[in-house]
């Protein structure tokens, strides 16, 4: 249909009025086709020019969102047609690109319930310039969605919880055990000679003592992995603070004889994180790979942009692990290591899905390990990343 108005377009002085009132009626019925489209979708639709004066929107904006009463909004300018100031200045926002951050849900009272509406911003460009841009928002109702995802989130958190707990209760069984022993062997001691020295006593209370302690670890690092993270997400770089754990570990490695490679892309968008858990996600992956090294070998912390991700890896060239260990490897409480908790890589994977991220594994026997963290690349970048990609082609053109 496009090229077919343009075509008539270029020829229009060449076209009879009957011809012109027939081009007339066939924009006359697609643009009726389109809003019986647009009004058949339960999502709102309001498309504005680079002015935010209102040229449609559909019926149903004002069932979602706190709108003045009119037969049609078409011509208003939309701080005028939308009555709450919150969402006004959300949507002017993000068209002066004032504050990328911000949150772009809102709730309003709706008899006995809260309803959630997600506003979404999408700007084009008709010929190129800024003046003849427009506006489409999106008029989400994620109230459901979200109900959805918070019961998924508690049967989801309920589901560790029991495994932890299951893992809680195994884990205690062995200094209780080894405690109950050593208050037999205290007893039957006392019944031989009555009275004990320090001396006779101290390898007895030694041994409660370092189960004490160890009992009170396993409990400590349970109500920390089982506890809601902190999470304060921001929109920034990654690179800086890939940049401080490796900084912050380089010493301790060269200490095992690990040599350190770091790799950064030229290029990397900026995402959603939290500084201190990547922070603390790495530094668990730094660790089980030390681990994994115990005669030294070669670490790779490398960071890329991957076409909606950006991945930080945490490979190494120690023993590596079967695929049973794998699959294994998030629970809690499983571990390689002697003298680990198994909830290094619990905590990982927790961070992660706060981020609404993901990590992944691939190991070999004899060859190491390569750990990748995967944190999805949030829209408002997906500009600056085609900025950035033309740039690359311009170049090597």
């Amino acid at each position: 249909m496009r090229n077919f108005v343009q075509r008539a377009i270029a020829k229009i002085d060449q076209l009879d009025t009957r011809q012109i009132v027939g081009v007339l009626e066939s924009l006359s019925n697609e643009l009726e086709m389109l809003e019986n489209v647009l009004e058949s979708i339960e999502d709102g639709v309001i498309l504005t020019d680079a002015s935010l004066v209102i040229r449609y929107a559909t019926s149903n904006c004002r069932t979602l969102v706190p709108m003045v009463r009119s037969r049609s909004w078409e011509g208003m300018a939309l701080e005028d047609a939308l009555t709450d100031e919150h969402i006004t200045a959300y949507i002017t926002g993000q068209v002066q690109q004032m504050d990328e951050e911000a949150e772009n849900e809102f709730s309003f009272q709706k008899g006995d319930k809260i309803q959630t509406i997600a506003v979404t911003v999408t700007a084009y460009k008709r010929s190129g310039t800024a003046k003849d841009s427009s506006l489409v928002i999106m008029l989400t109702d994620v109230t459901a969605h979200n109900a959805a995802e918070r019961r998924l989130r508690r049967s989801e958190n309920l589901a560790s919880l029991t495994t932890m707990a299951a893992g809680v209760a195994h884990e205690i069984k062995n200094p209780l055990a080894a405690m109950d022993i050593h208050l037999q062997l205290l007893r039957k001691a006392f019944a031989r000679q009555t009275c004990l020295t320090e001396e006779d006593a101290s390898r007895y209370i030694d041994v409660l003592e370092e189960e004490i302690a160890r009992l009170n670890t396993i409990v400590v690092d349970f109500l920390f992995a089982v506890k809601p993270l902190d999470s304060r997400p921001r929109l920034a770089q990654i690179r800086g603070t890939v940049a401080e754990v490796c900084a912050f570990a380089k010493v301790e490695l060269a200490a095992h004889k690990i040599t350190l490679n770091e790799e950064f892309a030229s290029f990397l968008p900026r995402i959603f994180f939290d500084d201190h858990l990547v922070k603390q996600a790495l530094l668990n992956l730094i660790k089980n790979a030390m681990a994994a090294m115990e005669d030294g070998g070669i670490m790779t912390i490398a960071v890329r942009h991957e076409g909606n991700e950006v991945t930080v890896q945490v490979g190494d060239t120690g023993k590596g692990m079967d695929e049973q260990t794998i699959q294994k490897l998030f629970e809690p409480y499983f571990t390689t290591k002697a003298s680990g908790t198994g909830l290094g890589l619990t905590m990982v994977y927790k961070i992660m899905k706060e981020h609404n991220g993901d990590v992944t594994v691939q190991s070999k026997r004899g060859e190491g390990s390569l750990f990748t963290l995967h944190f999805p690349v949030p829209e408002s970048e997906y500009l600056a990343i085609e900025e950035a990609q033309s740039t690359e082609v311009s170049y090597e053109a």
